[in-house]
């Protein structure tokens, strides 16, 4: 009687063993998958540069161009989303000739600013700021110009990369 009820010990023991085991090894690749968005950068939209425009349709004094800002592919844990909308941009050649981007959020309090060709500035329609054609601040509550977006020219085409900026503040800040 003593030797069953060792030997029906043991195989309690070994299959409780044996069975921890394979559920410890198998838990490892589960719990890495549904830690995977946490262990790596998985949003990828607003670092990498979109193509808006040809270069050339950007004149020096000729009104800003608005264009909008919409992402091939952005990548956030576990999906992928196709032409996805970031924003918009205001496009405008300097005296210099050099093109530049300015964010077409208010830096006041986000509003879409347009452009008055009959002032020859930015204003934003919700509280009366207005920026200079470079974006300068020119009047009304917002504490800051408008936001510049990293662009460049490249084989003709004009780059712009999105960013956001924390709004009603007097220093520029990403978010």
């Amino acid at each position: 009687m003593g030797s069953d009820q060792t030997r029906r010990g043991f195989l309690k023991v070994a299959t409780v063993a044996i069975g921890g085991a394979i559920g410890a090894l198998l838990s490892v690749p589960l719990v890495r998958m549904l830690l995977f968005p946490v262990r790596r950068r998985t949003v990828t939209s607003s670092s990498e540069p979109i193509d808006v425009a040809a270069a050339a349709t950007i004149a020096a004094g000729a009104p800003p161009v608005r264009v909008a800002l919409r992402a091939q592919s952005v990548r956030d844990a576990w999906s992928v989303t196709k032409d996805v909308p970031l924003g918009a941009a205001w496009l405008v050649r300097g005296e210099d000739g050099e093109v530049r981007a300015l964010s077409t959020a208010c830096p006041h309090l986000g509003c879409a600013v347009d452009f008055d060709a009959a002032k020859g500035q930015f204003q934003c329609p919700c509280h009366t700021s207005s920026f200079a054609r470079g974006g300068e601040r020119a009047g009304g509550p917002a504490k800051r110009g408008m936001d510049p977006l990293p662009c460049e020219v490249r084989d003709g085409r004009v780059l712009v990369t999105f960013k956001r900026y924390r709004t009603d503040t007097p220093d520029r800040e990403e978010v």
